[in-house]
């Protein structure tokens, strides 16, 4: 990922000046026939800890112990540039993103969580598009360039879209927070052929590779020190110091992923999915090997893998029942990474089932708009690759048990009350979310460990000038449990309350 660290001047500077053209609009005719659209989103977040730290938490991660109760866990002033050229029906899409956190201007924090949280600018999206009529009803689009391509039908519990792109982590596991709001672009050709309205063929190809976005050692949600671009340190025991020191990570290739899939309607209400995916994972797993042995026990090395050549096979549906839109997913993956009991990944075969559904109420006495979104997802881990650990050279307490289970059941929603003209000039809404890990704990398609609640509920403000204000209240429910790994619940003690004030123009 190509990053720059802005100047906050500058980056003020920018964002006082685009505030100051908006009034002239977002379209611009560039003659010819081409036209340049363009909008952009100001906006700023701020949050605080509610709740002190747990001890046993903060004996294993900086992330805890570096914000106390009352401290401010964002300052964040963020900018998002998006524009369109388009000439008929192609165009050039362009999209970039800058903030400035000063909460993370600090030097307990390291560069790495300084920069990645703190404030840094990224161009996000940046592809060409087509749109051909072939005859008889059949169309063709064609993208190449840095996109997102989310297939499946997933909202919460991400499985099929998540092996198509990199994704924020640090917005995972956050509920209410949806797939499409954690996808990242990818460098890609991707292409859709309508054959006729009722059989649609999809197809993309990956010439690179980006790895999950994971919060940096120090940040805020940060749980452990091993993982994310400026980690050195693995250890084993909880509270224990550094003993294995980090190596060169083992990546994969940028090619060789790439899917086909189909979508074809049997009814005006109901379409059916099928899909097929070669690609290389994306989340960061450490893999150790010991060489020696000091005061506090074994010592050694690790290494950051990310597997590659998984396979995917993947099947949807989306239908309509009275108010209710109901979809599923299930996805089988060949070779997708788990991680065994005794500490080291590897590869297993999974299959995930997805159900949600999307319910507008309508006006009730609640309120004039009531939308419920829920999903359940659960999680089966059918066959795993045995593996031992690297001591002094040889292979030693080879298992195929796993660190946590073979399954795992999820369940993920939001719950939203809209008052249009609440008052004379403001609209309101207020969103309520609610996860549970219901049983059980996988790498993939869950919450945390078995039994984590997370709840939250906010207000959000709408002006008819289109300034947003909002508040938000998170709480992760539940007592860490440190006896059983697959019960951990390694954010129980970071409720937050924030405040975010938006302006699109």
């Amino acid at each position: 990922m190509t990053v720059f660290k802005p100047n906050l001047l500058a980056f003020a500077v920018l964002t006082a000046g685009i505030t100051t053209q908006a009034q002239a609009g977002q379209s611009i005719d560039m003659g010819d026939g081409l036209t340049l659209d363009w909008k952009g989103t100001v906006s700023y977040g701020a949050g605080v800890r509610l709740e002190d730290q747990d001890e046993v938490l903060a004996a294993k991660s900086s992330g805890d112990r570096n914000f106390d109760q009352g401290d401010m866990i964002n300052n964040r002033l963020s900018l998002l540039m998006e524009g369109r050229l388009h000439k008929g029906n192609s165009g050039l899409v362009m999209s970039a993103s800058t903030f400035y956190d000063d909460v993370y201007q600090d030097d307990k924090f390291t560069d790495d969580a300084e920069k990645y949280h703190g404030g840094y600018t990224r161009l996000l999206d940046l592809y060409g598009y087509t749109s051909l009529e072939l005859g008889n009803g059949s169309y063709l689009d064609l993208r190449a360039g840095k996109h997102v391509v989310a297939w499946g039908e997933a909202l919460f519990l991400p499985s099929m879209s998540l092996a198509q792109g990199p994704s924020d982590g640090t917005k995972a596991g956050i509920p209410g927070v949806e797939v499409k709001d954690i996808l990242l672009p990818e460098d890609q050709v991707s292409m859709q052929l309508e054959v006729n309205p009722n059989w649609s063929i999809l197809a993309h190809a990956q010439y690179n590779w980006h790895e999950v976005q994971v919060p940096e050692p120090g940040s805020f949600l940060a749980t452990g020190e091993a993982t994310g671009e400026g980690a050195t340190c693995l250890a084993l025991a909880p509270g224990s110091n550094c003993s294995y020191a980090r190596g060169d990570d083992i990546e994969p290739g940028k090619t060789g992923q790439w899917g086909i899939g189909t979508r074809f309607r049997t009814s005006l209400e109901t379409e059916w999915g099928l899909y097929y995916l070669k690609y290389h994972d994306r989340i960061p797993l450490p893999e150790f090997s010991i060489t020696g042995f000091g005061a506090n026990g074994a010592t050694g090395s690790y290494n950051i893998r990310y597997f590659d050549d998984v396979e995917l096979y993947g099947a949807t549906f989306t239908t309509t029942a009275g108010m209710a839109s109901i979809a599923g997913e299930m996805t089988y993956k060949k070779g997708a990474p788990s991680l065994l009991a005794n500490g080291m990944p590897t590869r297993s075969d999974i299959l995930q089932t997805n159900l949600n559904t999307i319910v507008n109420f309508g006006r009730s006495s609640l309120a004039d708009t009531v939308t419920l979104v829920a999903e359940l997802s659960y999680v089966d881990i059918l066959d795993v690759e045995s593996r031992g650990i690297n001591i002094f050279g040889s292979m030693d307490q080879v298992t195929d048990d796993l660190m946590w289970t073979g399954h795992g059941l999820a369940f993920s929603s939001s719950f939203t009350l809209s008052y249009p003209g609440a008052t004379e000039n403001w609209d309101l809404s207020i969103p309520l979310a609610y996860s549970h890990q219901i049983s059980g704990r996988t790498i993939t398609g869950g919450v945390g460990g078995e039994g984590d609640h997370r709840f939250s509920v906010g207000a959000n403000f709408t002006h008819r000038t289109g300034v947003q204000v909002g508040v938000n209240y998170l709480t992760y429910m539940g007592d860490p449990d440190v006896d059983e790994a697959y019960k951990q619940r390694t954010l129980s003690d970071r409720d937050n309350l924030s405040l975010s004030v938006k302006y699109a123009f």
